[in-house]
């Protein structure tokens, strides 16, 4: 894959390359709001970024310009931060900053990328091309909005990101919102607005993920267990994500505890136990009302061992290949007690 250049970001329309900044951003971790095209007030993106109850909002204007950008341009935009109130604003442009302009930037809180920052930033967070997500981040007061591929936003149903992911050995891109998320299989090339939703889960249908230093598994479903096993380059940022969304799956069964052992995943929910394997079928299934013993068995120099024993007309045992089998033990019964 060609890399991105100033030659390539030249060569974009006005409004693409602001969708491709909106993408941009949007990839590292930011919510990305497009304004509508011309009828702006100035701005061209609105970004946010939210972490335990602290927002932080930008304005980003993009100048896609062949020559350098002097500081009138910076005192016009300057004024944008005092006005809506905001952190502060980027200017994002394909070509350089005169000295002028970097100075009167430095004191305002206005924050320059020029076209070689800018390529270097594509690079690193969109290594695979521009693929759009149609109108990425954006958010209007219509009852709904196309995202690409054929999906529809609902009215009060935001996204808040999109990250390129690995599923098995293929790449997709996936797009999270508030409500939904949306599995998008993305043709390559630099301009390619070829996009296919091959799957939209429900986030009241999520469980929860188990996480390891290089991948996360995604796991869904209440009666069909699901799941995706998923590697990204912002993985952290990817698992930051799913965890702001856990409040709105808490109120259904979700996930307490996971533990992999190979390819089989052990997971402990609200409601039960399930040994499945990472494909989703499920080897073993134990309800918390059918729990009637938990126990641990070892001995010197020897790892503990857990042991569940389920009542179902006759009582059954069933030995559990976990990690920190005492913390499990405890988080059992506290589930069984509570359920």
């Amino acid at each position: 894959m060609a890399k991105w250049t100033l030659e390539n970001l030249l060569g974009t329309e006005p409004q693409e390359f602001e969708i491709l900044l909106s993408r941009l951003f949007s990839n590292m971790g930011y919510r990305t709001e497009l304004t509508q095209y011309s009828r702006d007030r100035g701005i061209d993106i609105v970004i946010k970024i939210e972490n335990f109850g602290l927002t932080h909002t930008w304005l980003v204007q993009a100048k896609r310009y062949s020559g350098s950008v002097g500081v009138k341009e910076i005192r016009e935009y300057s004024s944008l931060r005092y006005r809506d109130r905001v952190d502060g604003v980027i200017i994002a442009a394909t070509s350089s900053f005169t000295k002028e302009a970097m100075e009167e930037a430095a004191e305002h809180n206005l924050k320059l990328i020029d076209g070689n920052l800018l390529a270097e930033m594509l690079n690193y967070y969109l290594p695979d091309g521009f693929t759009e997500v149609a109108d990425a981040g954006k958010h209007t007061d219509k009852a709904s909005e196309e995202i690409g591929g054929g999906a529809i936003l609902k009215r009060g149903e935001n996204i808040l990101a999109n990250k390129i992911v690995t599923i098995g050995n293929e790449k997709f891109t996936i797009t999270l919102t508030n409500r939904n998320i949306f599995l998008k299989k993305e043709s390559s090339g630099f301009f390619s607005k070829s996009s296919d939703i091959e799957e939209r889960i429900e986030v009241k249908e999520i469980l929860g993920i188990h996480t390891e230093p290089n991948r996360l598994i995604l796991i869904t479903g209440n009666k069909s267990l699901k799941m995706y096993p998923m590697s990204s380059r912002r993985l952290s940022e990817l698992v930051e994500i799913f965890e702001n969304l856990r409040p709105e799956y808490l109120r259904g069964e979700h996930l307490n505890l996971s533990s992999r052992n190979g390819t089989q995943l052990t997971i402990l929910t609200n409601k039960r136990i399930i040994v499945a394997d990472i494909s989703g079928e499920i080897q073993k299934e134990i309800n918390h009302k059918k729990i009637v013993g938990v126990e641990l068995k070892g001995g010197f120099l020897k790892k503990d061992q857990l042991i569940v024993s389920e009542n179902s007309n006759a009582v059954t045992k069933h030995h559990l290949d976990v990690d920190n089998p005492i913390h499990w033990k405890d988080m059992i019964e506290q589930c069984v007690r509570t359920y």
